[in-house]
């Protein structure tokens, strides 16, 4: 097998991505969110910008060029001769905005352990578990106005923006098919219990969901008891 540039896993990893992620779901994302292309005038196709940002988390390391670089021998759109620039991609993330991502996550992300994926299940239950982080965002104005800048203990202002996000993970697989952002600045932050409170309502009756003490309390328990789901495996007992 002859590949270019990078580790054959590399290739495997966004022949995955490509495969997994239809085209059909990410034209309905970019349609539903009104980012579709306005024009053909060599910009580059909101559906490749989408495929080019997911792409961006799997090489968080390397830069726009060589992102778009391995992207474009997997998906064929691309064309040979095309040679994208940093600031023409940057440009157009911008023009295509979060909105189709987030379409896009709530369409496709979902547990992907099978019934013989080792760890994946307790009886009839499939293992979850909830769980919270907080990552700096770049700073730009409209990041800080709407994340707020966290304090550092010393009386000054942090460097970047900082965003908190609870996720509901599959313990199997790690997949996040669950998650809600807010701000973490001071000032604006939105507390992991509040952001946990907006997912319990899309939990599934046949989830064992796990989470450390700091969201164990009567309230929430009584919050996600209160779903249809668990109504229903509480009727069917």
């Amino acid at each position: 097998m002859v590949v270019p540039a990078g580790r054959v896993t590399d290739w495997i990893s966004l022949g995955v991505l490509a495969s997994w992620v239809s085209r059909d779901a990410v034209d309905v994302a970019v349609e539903e969110t009104g980012r579709g292309a306005k024009r053909s005038d060599g910009t580059i196709p909101p559906h490749v910008v989408v495929y080019f940002v997911m792409a961006l988390a799997l090489f968080a390391d390397e830069d726009y060029e060589e992102v778009a670089a391995r992207l474009a021998g997997v998906l064929a759109d691309w064309g040979a001769g095309w040679e994208p620039t940093a600031s023409g991609l940057s440009q157009a993330r911008k023009r295509l905005g979060p909105e189709p991502m987030a379409v896009l996550y709530s369409q496709v992300v979902c547990p992907v352990a099978e019934e013989d994926t080792e760890g994946a299940f307790f009886g009839r239950w499939r293992l979850m578990s909830l769980d919270a982080m907080v990552f700096d965002a770049e700073r730009t104005a409209a990041n800080v106005a709407a994340f707020g800048l966290p304090g550092t203990g010393v009386g000054v202002e942090a460097a970047l923006p900082q965003v908190r996000v609870v996720t509901v993970d599959e313990v199997a697989s790690h997949a996040a098919v669950l998650a809600a952002f807010g701000p973490a600045g001071a000032g604006k932050a939105a507390g992991e219990q509040t952001l946990a409170r907006t997912l319990y309502p899309r939990l599934e009756e046949d989830w064992l969901v796990t989470a450390d003490r700091n969201f164990f309390n009567w309230a929430d328990w009584c919050l996600a008891d209160d779903t249809e789901p668990f109504r229903a495996t509480t009727r069917d007992g």
